[in-house]
């Protein structure tokens, strides 16, 4: 591709990502403010509902609550194929979300033994989304992936 042009798609997907947070914040330190909010790239403030709050924190055992920050990142992710996702965070981030699909029949305390997923179809991400709109967000990642050596020569 022209290097202008993918400097210029560049440039617009950081754009369309400027919704994302600056910084993701563990549930613990939102469980102890009375106003729990993250700032985005573009440095306006997101607020977080108190409701989803409340029932993650009802839903993750408290040993947990370090663990997990929010807003949860979902990554459109284009190398995967369409409709793929995979979480920016940590094993116990990627549980957290297999575990509210139903996914898991672990218990948190055993969850070192689960072997993560780590790719989510477009109708998963959907249903988390509507269950958790304002500590969940989507953003578009751009990968372009090289043509291997076969490929070349197919073209």
């Amino acid at each position: 591709m022209n290097p202008s042009i993918d400097r210029i798609i560049e440039h617009e997907i950081d754009t369309l990502n400027d919704h994302l947070p600056m910084k993701r914040i563990p549930l613990k330190q939102l469980l102890e403010t009375d106003d729990p909010h993250f700032i985005t790239r573009c440095g306006d403030k997101s607020v977080f509902r108190i409701e989803e709050i409340i029932w993650l924190r009802d839903t993750i055992p408290e040993e947990f609550h370090d663990d997990i920050c929010l807003p949860i990142v979902f990554l459109r992710r284009n190398d995967y194929g369409p409709g793929i996702y995979t979480i920016a965070g940590n094993k116990s981030e990627l549980f957290l979300v297999h575990h509210i699909l139903g996914y898991v029949d672990l218990e948190w305390q055993n969850f070192s033994k689960w072997n993560p997923v780590e790719r989510l179809a477009r109708p998963q991400v959907q249903i988390l989304r509507q269950k958790l709109p304002s500590t969940t967000t989507i953003g578009i990642v751009l990968i372009s992936r090289e043509k291997t050596k076969e490929e070349t020569l197919q073209d």
